[in-house]
């Protein structure tokens, strides 16, 4: 399976800036509204045929040693810093993502695992504790990936949970667009080993977060004609939802330990 993007397949780096809209569904309204996607919208191209027009994403999330990203304070509270991996495939996504009013701009670069780790002989180690850790200063590679990394030495940001979820996905070309729709579930999470992103097939994850199903809009500009018959064929208001936040706070509960109060739904994207 490729990566799902709007942008050439051949590009490694990329910066999007684009609406997203982003709802809570109980089970069965989510059923519905795949449905209506499946018929007036496309496949996903980088769906795997067998999986029902779904593909599993992991994300290894940074944060400041103070949580800040959590906390939502200072620089780091105003953007997140992830490492993801779809499926099974060898390559990682570094990607940074800062959301103001439903505009999102992402910033996101593709790097092979292997070669990351072997540019600095970062390849992951057993520490005591059983964490990874890298032999190197960063696992930094390329010159693609050096702007990640710089990001996360300036902020002193580290790993912190890994996120792993099921994605439903179908798009449709609009007046020279592509729109997509996506529905997230299965959502469970586990804290950061080292750097290290789990394969789809290896993820044993401590928790399962977040009652339902998350629906996203994702187009430039206006809202399509195609999404606001959507809206009125299904009432659903719009609603922020975090799985860093809820997965902190799945891992928290599963602790037995106490979690900062922020702004329980304002960082309403993941």
């Amino acid at each position: 399976m490729n990566q799902p993007s709007t942008q050439n397949p051949d590009q490694k780096r990329s910066t999007m800036k684009r609406i997203e809209m982003k709802f809570r569904l109980n089970d069965r309204i989510a059923d519905q509204v795949a449905q209506w996607a499946r018929e007036h919208m496309d496949v996903d191209p980088h769906c795997d045929g067998d999986e029902d027009d779904r593909y599993q994403i992991c994300n290894l999330y940074l944060d400041s040693p103070e949580l800040d990203l959590l906390r939502e304070t200072g620089r780091v509270g105003r953007a997140k810093h992830r490492v993801r991996r779809y499926g099974n495939e060898s390559s990682l996504w570094l990607e940074t993502k800062r959301k103001k009013r439903m505009v999102v701009k992402k910033r996101r670069s593709s790097v092979d695992e292997a070669e990351l780790f072997a540019c600095h002989d970062s390849a992951p180690q057993r520490a005591s504790g059983g964490l990874s850790v890298f032999r190197g200063d960063w696992p930094v590679g390329a010159a693609d990936d050096d702007w990640f990394f710089r990001r996360v030495r300036r902020r002193g940001l580290q790993p912190t949970v890994r996120i792993a979820y099921r994605r439903f996905a179908r798009t449709a070309q609009v007046n020279g667009q592509t729109i997509r729709l996506t529905i997230d579930d299965c959502m469970t999470a586990s804290p950061a080993d080292g750097w290290t992103v789990p394969l789809a097939s290896e993820f044993c994850p401590d928790v399962q977060f977040g009652n339902g199903k998350v629906l996203e809009l994702k187009f430039n500009g206006i809202l399509p004609l195609m999404f606001k018959d959507l809206l009125r064929t299904f009432t659903i208001p719009a609603s922020g939802f975090s799985k860093y936040r809820h997965a902190m706070q799945a891992l928290a509960a599963n602790r037995g330990d106490g979690l900062v109060d922020s702004h329980a739904e304002s960082l309403c994207y993941a």
